[in-house]
């Protein structure tokens, strides 16, 4: 007996040590190697593969500064945070290849760093504490500075990590960028304004790149990489020629084509001219004078004196995963995008109308649709009644799908290869002679400008990403774009048939009661057995 009780307590204590020495191993390979199983479906928790290719890319040391009040001094809501910071520096530094080096600061107790985080831009943030029914206002530290080569770039404050790895990862390609780009947005020809319609898309563009307007009537700035065109009307046809060869120098183009125009005070629209039907028409994209209804579609609200209704309204198109193209690093990682009064596009093999033909070669250009209507959509043509509490009905007949985004990608040919020069206009031609065709090169087209407004922006913040990730691609390839558009989900009911509503309705009006009350008679039936059965035996 005392020999067996050795042997157990020898046998326990190997395996004690055992275990000890897999913990030890495990740890010592854990510090040296970053590993993590992250099994939520858009992995959340781990960095995007775009934030490792900028960090792969990395061939000097940028160092980053987080400026953090100890999380023992933090309100109990953000005590979590300061430690998912740490989480997420670990790994861009493990993916950084040793160039990135990374500080974590209290300047709580030590006037030297205060005053170099004042000196970054990174202010104390004021935050209300509650304890024992009292509530006070503690001034934290919780800025992030990212410094290279003399620049600097700042978050002034991080209240959560939800969009922290694209701030960080933005502000890591700007200050290693030997130059920032600029995106401009054409204007005098009634276009979107910058400092009226979108504000909400000016300042999310200004944190990676410079913006600007373009003033019509003379050639396209040559620091403009990307031009956008936001509801153009009757575009002359000098600056549509300035267009045309902005492109051909290999300029990147986006055309947000209204084919409406909302009549001021009422929910009627007429149609106008944008004035570049025939260059696009060449370029081989057409925007037909229509607008796509759809069966799946998000919700009008508007008032009814005291009352709010909100209705489905087929105008706004709802365009989920399946009408997305999948490998396009544009729409790929969205799952919904709503185009309020889009109009449907055409690409190439379209007939002459009297809006343009398409180039007679343009082989070497690749078409994407980016993305398409439900095929429970239809199309309308004006005069246009916007009334949501209309009668919808598709008068037409026919649904299916219809492309309402569109990528054109490859060598474009010039829409004035052969002709005239269109003169500027009271001055003397001076410009060299018209670019034939472009390098390689991309434009992008969409029905609707509506999406980047102020007014849609918070209530659809898939059109913002849409276009901001549109932006990205055509400017700084896909550097940013996987990391914009996580987090963003949207998870429709499917669309079920009127028969199915009512049998799921039915079920759950009636089903249940029906079910009790066949318990109660089930359980009736066996009481009144079990009694006769013992009147039996006891008799």
């Amino acid at each position: 007996m005392t020999r067996s009780r050795k042997a157990s307590s020898t046998n326990a204590i190997a395996s004690v040590l055992i275990v000890l020495g897999i913990l030890v191993v495990v740890n010592y390979i854990s510090a040296r190697r970053f590993v993590r199983a992250d099994l939520t479906e858009n992995k959340e928790f781990t960095i995007s593969q775009s934030s490792r290719n900028v960090l792969g890319r990395l061939d000097d040391v940028v160092n980053i500064r987080v400026y953090f009040t100890s999380t023992k001094k933090l309100p109990s809501r953000l005590v979590s945070l300061g430690q998912q910071v740490r989480d997420l520096m670990d790994e861009y530094r493990a993916y950084s290849g040793g160039n990135l080096d990374v500080r974590f600061i209290d300047p709580e107790d030590d006037p030297e760093e205060q005053q170099a985080a004042r000196a970054l831009g990174i202010q104390q943030v004021p935050l209300q504490v509650i304890e024992k029914d009292k509530m006070s206002v503690l001034n934290a530290y919780l800025g992030i500075a990212v410094l290279y080569g003399g620049k600097k770039e700042v978050i002034p404050q991080v209240l959560n990590v939800r969009n922290l790895e694209y701030d960080l990862t933005s502000r890591i390609l700007k200050v290693t960028q030997s130059e920032q780009k600029t995106v401009g947005f054409l204007s005098g020809h009634g276009e979107r304004s910058l400092e009226t319609d979108l504000t909400g898309i000016r300042g999310a563009l200004g944190e990676q790149y410079r913006v600007q307007a373009v003033q019509g009537g003379g050639p396209i700035p040559e620091e403009i990489a990307t031009l956008v065109v936001a509801q153009p009307k009757n575009v002359p046809e000098r600056d549509k020629y300035e267009i045309d060869q902005f492109i051909m120098r290999g300029g990147k183009a986006i055309f947000l084509v209204d084919v409406l125009e909302l009549m001021e005070g009422m929910l009627q629209a007429r149609v106008v001219e944008s004035g570049l039907e025939d260059l696009l028409a060449h370029y081989g994209v057409r925007v037909r004078k229509e607008l796509v209804l759809d069966q799946v579609s998000s919700n009008a609200t508007f008032n009814m004196g005291f009352m709010t209704v909100s209705l489905p309204y087929p105008f706004w198109p709802k365009v989920l995963k399946p009408g997305l193209d999948e490998d396009s690093p544009v729409v790929a990682e969205l799952s919904s995008l709503v185009l309020p009064w889009t109009a449907p596009t055409e690409v190439k093999g379209f007939p002459a109308d009297g809006e343009g033909e398409a180039a007679l070669d343009t082989s070497g250009v690749e078409t994407i649709v980016l993305a398409a209507s439900s095929p429970a959509s239809w199309v309308q043509r004006g005069p246009f009644n916007l009334n949501p509490q209309q009668r919808f009905l598709n008068l037409e007949g026919e649904e299916k799908q219809y492309p309402v985004a569109v990528a054109l990608s490859g060598r474009l040919p010039s829409f004035y290869a052969g002709k005239d020069v269109p003169p500027p206009e009271g001055e003397e031609d001076e410009s060299p002679p018209p670019l034939t065709s472009s390098p390689e090169t991309q434009i992008v087209v969409v029905g609707s400008s509506a999406f980047i407004l102020d007014d849609f922006l918070p209530q659809f913040p898939s059109g913002g990403i849409f276009f901001l990730n549109t932006v990205d691609w055509l400017t700084m390839g896909e550097d940013l774009i996987g990391i914009r558009s996580r987090g963003l989900t949207d998870r429709p009911l499917k669309d079920v048939t009127e028969g199915v509503k009512s049998t799921v309705k039915f079920v759950n009006v009636f089903a249940i009661p029906i079910l009790v009350i066949v318990y109660g008679l089930i359980r009736v039936y066996a009481r009144r057995r079990a009694r006769k059965v013992h009147e039996a035996y006891g008799a």
